[in-house]
């Protein structure tokens, strides 16, 4: 075997070896920071469950506003990014039970 044969051998074994080592390393060291990407673009642009919940709310404002129960009937806007927040003290209603 002279040395060009285990030049061409060694590099045929790195590469066959080498290759999808490296592969699986890159996959597995980057797969948490894509995931933790995919999640924040989810929460930036609202999921699908985000936009469901928004609904519903939405439902049920328009359901106690038919009522007469809410006292604001014009809906916060708001801002996108900003947190929700609740208001730190709500008023009470004294009323029937229907």
């Amino acid at each position: 075997m002279d040395v060009m044969e285990g030049v061409v051998i060694l590099l045929t074994t790195a590469m066959v070896v080498g290759v999808p080592l490296f592969g699986l390393t890159l996959r597995f060291s980057l797969k948490p920071l894509v995931e933790a990407f995919i999640r924040l673009k989810e929460v930036q642009y609202g999921g699908a469950d985000v936009k469901l919940l928004r609904e519903r709310v939405a439902y049920l404002e328009r359901v106690l506003e038919a009522h007469g129960l809410m006292d604001d009937h014009t809906p916060l806007a708001l801002r996108p990014g900003a947190p929700e927040q609740l208001p730190v003290v709500a008023a009470r209603k004294d009323r029937e039970r229907v």
